[in-house]
């Protein structure tokens, strides 16, 4: 394969460079401090991020707040191999780690990186957006993580550890107002009440104006395809657009029971008003005009309630037990415009309500009490149930009119048992071993799709009527149907000649999966190397219709070197990976609906490197990555809008309509990522004042598997219908820098003051693309956001 050169190139780089690296960083200025130890809980214990045999990246609250990351969508690009966006539809989040992760974030699927917060599995990441305040850290494990974690951890794992109630008071607190109105404010305090209690109690308020303006002006013109029905058409120009309103609380309870016997208590809750990210022409992007056409009533109501609880018991004196369970209760209401103005017909989605419950119990035995010999075993349980009905009414490339998906019960079972060892052979040599053995089950009962409604479309102001279905709904609680003539659902009697449930989704689909690790680690004076092999597993999804697909599976074997000199840090892991059975979507002209399938097979490798270095009174980071990550086997119907697709033909040499993206590159998998920060600390007889500069750099992306080279312009301005081709990456973003600049100053008391610019250059990067409407520049697609900057108070008591 052609993947092995490089791959052989970036080992032979590690093995060249260590020795290189550690007579460089023993020769480094002795007086210079040394680096904070990094403690990490990657193999569900506490240790030291150098003596840990995995590929993992942390980042401190300090460094999240210096950074203004404030959720996790944020973290990207700050970790090699790391890259985040969001999905207006779902308001949820899409998280690949060296290029595996999924677009499907939706009821039916998982994400391919999980997502832990206090070791509670994240089950709808939506509300993992705001839960970047009053942490101890944030670290990000590349890599299959199929062993310890709970689910669903093909590509790697995003852990958040919230910062636990000490048994002393104190406080902090940190303000900001910046560009577009921005007003954020967190504060943390801790409070003993005896002894042996104390709480912590933490928020924050996120809010700003947005900046993306709504305009009165159709850009296309007067003329589309509304099927003939007048739905008075008009923008609505008095509403923010693209803007944050997002709260969040936190109480945490520690209760020290017994010398040996602790309970950790926390109870969290979300809510998100704001608008997220809409669809922007890239013509008038490119322009420096950011703005919309929206004539869709917006809007989005999100809350989030979650309960996690920690019970830690030492059985003896070297064995400890811990209970962990955790429990989510979500509510979503939202409406989007899907077409924002730019694309050349209507089209509004809108979740009517989305009510998404899970629950999930954990008990983890482990020892404490040998240097020789680490152990842990466990058992773990994960319940969740989803009610959502999502409509859509407009002119889409698949859907036409009025459809409505009621889905009263969407749910996923998850059962695991697992075990990992590890031995220190020497003193020098160590080796470990794991396995877990999953058991998941998807299902969908009483799910119906809705579609060929009399008055075509389905929200009332539209033309519309109120929906009634005259299909059989099954009773969620006793699986039967209602007596004919009536609707079990909605209980009412059913109309002939309103709108029909077309596709029944009832499925059960269950599948097995035995995933493991084995790794050796090496260390001598201030190195480790470490080699390992390592499965993943994502269980498969259910899809309308009733059917379901297989899961996907993934193998990594990753080598790795550590290096810590005190002042200088080095790591790095060069690693091959196989995906196989890869999920994928197509439209299936006789069902006349999105189908998942798994169709695809996969091979990634690469090298990371990470480096912080503390010269003088400055430090230096540095977050690099090289990523091959390439379709080996991936046959599909559509060669997308480009000409670099291969035709598959038959024995006599004729078409057949089928196309080979073998050799494309995955989703979201930059070749070449950068991430280079550097602060330095000057002291005055005012204070200190720091200023850093920190520089991204990624290479180009592709959001669709078909890396298309060019797309039809046929988007509509004025009433007249663009013609011709674009010539480029149209569903993608090409190779871009951003860099950020800030400056604090720190009197030497308990408080400090941050000057910051995010995005100086004002390089506008896209995250994805609609592929119905094709521009001069490209087809649609949401933005980050334009230069930002602001001012930041912190104080502590």
């Amino acid at each position: 394969m052609s993947i092995k050169r490089p791959l052989s190139l970036a080992i032979g780089c590690i093995v060249a460079a260590s020795g290189a690296a550690q007579t460089f960083a023993q020769e480094a200025d002795n007086t210079t401090r040394a680096l904070e130890e990094v403690v990490v809980t990657a193999e569900r214990r506490a240790a030291d991020l150098q003596s840990t045999p995995i590929a993992v990246s942390v980042f401190s609250q300090k460094a999240l707040v210096e950074n203004d990351i404030t959720d996790v969508t944020d973290l990207s690009g700050f970790a090699p191999n790391l890259v985040v966006s969001g999905q207006e539809e779902q308001s949820d989040i899409k998280i690949f780690i060296r290029g595996v992760g999924t677009n499907n974030p939706t009821e039916t699927g998982d994400q391919g990186v999980g997502v832990y917060v206090d070791g509670v599995y994240a089950a709808r990441a939506q509300g993992a957006l705001a839960l970047m305040y009053d942490l101890e850290n944030v670290q990000v494990l590349r890599g299959p993580q199929g062993t310890l974690f709970g689910r669903n951890n093909t590509g790697g794992a995003v852990l958040l550890q919230t910062k636990r109630p000490g048994n002393e008071f104190e406080a902090d607190m940190s303000v900001t107002y910046g560009s577009f109105n921005r007003q954020q404010i967190s504060a943390g305090f801790t409070l003993p009440v005896l002894d042996n209690l104390s709480f912590r109690i933490a928020g924050i308020s996120d809010q700003d104006d947005g900046w993306v303006k709504a305009v009165s002006t159709d850009p296309r013109g007067t003329e589309h395809n509304f099927s003939g029905i007048d739905i008075g058409r008009s923008a609505n120009v008095g509403q923010r657009l693209n803007y944050s309103d997002v709260r969040s609380a936190r109480v945490t309870g520690l209760w020290d029971i017994r010398d040996n016997l602790s309970w950790v208590l926390s109870y969290e809750t979300f809510t998100d008003q704001g608008v997220g990210g809409l669809l922007l022409n890239p013509v008038l992007v490119k322009e420096g005009k950011y703005e919309a056409f929206i004539d869709s009533p917006v809007s989005k109501k999100m809350k989030s309630d979650v309960l996690r609880s920690t019970v830690n018991f030492d059985i003896t004196d070297g064995i400890n037990m811990q209970y962990i369970f955790g429990g989510s209760d979500l509510h979503r209401e939202q409406v989007v415009d899907q077409d924002a103005g730019v694309i050349s017909r209507f089209q509004e989605g809108r979740t009517e309500y989305q009510d998404s419950v899970a629950n999930s119990h954990e008990l983890k035995i482990q020892n404490i009490d040998s240097d020789k010999l680490e152990w842990t075993v466990g058992a773990y349980f994960f319940t969740e149930e989803t009610g959502i009905r999502f409509d859509f009414d407009g002119q889409g490339s698949w859907l036409q009119g009025g459809n409505s998906f009621i889905q009263p019960a969407r749910g996923a079972e998850s059962a695991a048992i697992y075990a990992q060892v590890k031995y220190r052979v020497t003193d020098a040599l160590t080796l470990t071993g794991g396995i877990r053995y999953t058991d998941d089950l998807k299902y969908d009962r009483g799910g119906r799709n809705v579609q060929d409604c009399e008055n075509e479309f389905i929200r009332p102001t539209l033309g519309g009527s109120a929906l009634s279905v005259f299909e059989d709904f099954l009773d969620n609680r006793t699986g039967a149907e209602g007596a004919d003539g009536l609707d079990d659902f909605t209980g009412k009697e059913r109309v002939r000649g309103q709108c029909a449930a077309t596709l029944r989704n009832d499925v059960e689909a269950e599948s097995t999966q035995t995933t493991y690790l084995a790794r050796a680690d090496y260390e001598w004076g201030d190195s480790m190397v470490y080699a390992s092999v390592a499965t993943g597993y994502r269980a498969g999804v259910i899809q309308d219709g009733g059917q379901s697909t297989d899961p996907e599976n993934s193998t990594n074997y990753e080598l790795g070197y550590k290096l810590d000199t005190g002042a200088f840090r080095w790591n790095s892991a060069a690693f091959f990976m196989t995906y196989e059975d890869l999920i994928r979507s197509g439209f299936d002209e006789d069902l006349n609906q999105i189908v998942n399938s798994n169709v695809a097979g996969a091979e990634i490798g690469g090298l990371e490197t990470e480096i912080t270095w503390r010269v003088g009174q400055g430090v230096f980071s540095l977050a690099g990555a090289y990523l091959h990550a390439e379709y080996t086997d991936y046959i599909v119907d559509s060669a997308g809008f480009g000409t670099n697709n291969t035709p598959v033909l038959d024995e006599n040499g004729g078409e057949t309509g089928f196309y080979d993206l073998a050799g494309n590159r995955l989703p979201q998998a930059p070749e070449y990522s950068v991430n280079a920060s550097f602060r330095w600390d000057f002291d005055t007889s005012l204070g200190v004042i720091t200023p850093r500069i920190n520089v991204m750099y990624s290479d180009e992306v592709f959001f669709r598997d078909q890396n298309e080279n060019r797309s039809p312009i046929n988007n509509m301005i004025n009433d007249v219908e663009q013609t011709g081709f674009y010539y480029g990456n149209p569903a993608g973003q090409e190779a871009y820098a951003k860099v950020n600049l800030g400056v604090t100053f720190d009197p030497g008391s308990d408080w400090t003051v941050d000057l910051f610019i995010n995005n100086a250059t004002d390089e506008m990067t896209q995250s994805s693309a609609s592929v119905d409407n094709g521009t001069a520049e490209g087809f649609p697609g949401r933005f980050s956001a334009p230069r930002t900057m602001g001012v930041r108070f912190n104080a502590q008591f």
